[in-house]
């Protein structure tokens, strides 16, 4: 057996301000699995153990990707920068193992071009003869199981679709195009050197070229341009999000809405309700109507339609305007962004009801952040302690 190897993650949060992707670069997938698997599968084929994986951005889900599983054959161990000496092997997992990076990645538009690159590299030299569960239908086209393409649909080699995607008549796809798993692509797309993310529908008629589609966000590099497209027969996001409320909180906030919304106006009177202009981090905007006196769910008594309308939880992290989110840390920041928006939050049990509270922050990253979702479920145990809690002027 070769030796131990040490990995070593690049910490990229910080570049990565146009995706602002919740998860850190290495857990990004390359060709349907994430770059630290393709490393994890030559530390296999290379017979090298134990593995050492250093890293300083969000080392909490390298260990729980770690953890649930994957490579359990190998030692791995997760840690969080410190000395290197457990190997005198070590790579940067700035790339796929052999393959170089010749320009830095500077910003966020640069890295979403190296992450596009990884992929076509990764399908060029693909062998048919190293296992894995996509075949090759045809040269340079590779499919997963469960893909339905039309016979009208046009392949254009390097190809990579993943499990259970659906392309549609006419459409026009590569070359170095990449459709992952469970995406939709109505008729007529035309997909050239670009990567649409997993659960994103592409809608007829649309071109996309050098460009990223992940749900309803389409970044560009080429242009180094981003936008939020909001009209679903465009693009659209096919998951179930957790940040959604499902039917039967709905249908509760609805009931609440109505009772404590007249509660909240017969309490207040003659007084003006106050407004605040909050977003999802993204560009989706929303205002939302605080009341000035009465329990915390009093005075949010509003909010509950954005439950009703799908924009909030009954339970999650603070909404926050585009100032709030800009003071964050980066590293926060793509926390409380794949994080449920809520009526109530934790940091309410704590007396801090507002985003601009200089430590509202720490109490909304533990929520959004604690292991196995401690947090989260706290904040539903105390559900209704926070609701009517006065807030201290």
């Amino acid at each position: 057996m070769s030796a131990g190897w040490s990995l070593l993650a690049p910490d990229w949060c910080e570049v990565d301000a146009v995706w602002k992707n919740p998860l850190p670069f290495i857990l990004w997938p390359v060709c349907g699995k994430p770059l630290l698997a393709h490393w994890l599968d030559e530390a296999l084929r290379q017979e090298a153990s134990p593995v050492t994986i250093y890293a300083t951005d969000r080392p909490h889900l390298i260990r729980a990707w770690i953890n649930r599983g994957n490579y359990w054959s190998n030692q791995i161990h997760v840690r969080v920068g410190g000395d290197r000496v457990e190997s005198n092997v070590t790579y940067t997992m700035d790339s796929l193992p052999g393959y170089e990076v010749f320009d830095s990645v500077s910003d966020g538009h640069r890295l979403l071009e190296h992450w596009f690159a990884l992929h076509v590299h990764e399908i060029q030299e693909r062998k048919p003869t190293r296992f894995q569960i996509d075949r090759e239908i045809s040269p340079g086209v590779w499919v997963a199981p469960g893909v339905v393409i039309d016979p009208l649909a046009r392949l254009i080699p390097p190809v990579w679709i993943g499990r259970r995607a659906r392309i549609g008549p006419h459409c026009r796809i590569g070359p170095n195009a990449f459709i992952s798993t469970r995406s939709v692509l109505d008729e007529d797309v035309e997909v050239i050197d670009a990567i649409i993310c997993e659960d994103t529908y592409i809608g007829r008629h649309t071109r996309l070229d050098r460009s990223i589609a992940k749900g309803g966000l389409l970044l560009n590099w080429k242009l180094k341009a981003s936008a939020n497209i909001l009209d679903h027969f465009v693009m659209a996001d096919l998951a179930t999000s957790k940040n959604q409320a499902g039917i039967g909180e709905r249908i509760l906030a609805l009931l609440l809405w109505i009772p404590f919304t007249l509660v909240a106006r017969f309490m207040n009177g003659g007084d003006t309700p106050a407004f605040r202009d909050v977003t999802d981090g993204r560009g989706g905007l929303q205002r939302l109507r605080i009341w000035p006196r009465g329990p915390i769910l009093i005075r949010r008594a509003e909010w509950l339609y954005a439950v009703v309308a799908g924009r909030l939880r009954i339970v999650g992290v603070l909404p926050r305007s585009d100032a709030d989110w800009d003071s964050l840390p980066a590293e926060t920041r793509a926390l409380l962004e794949n994080a449920p928006m809520g009526v109530l939050a934790l940091s309410d049990l704590y007396g801090r009801h507002n985003t601009s509270d200089p430590v509202e922050w720490i109490h909304a990253a533990y929520q959004a952040g604690a292991p196995q979702g401690v947090g989260q479920r706290q904040a539903k145990r105390s559900a209704a302690t926070i609701a009517m809690r006065i807030p201290i002027e």
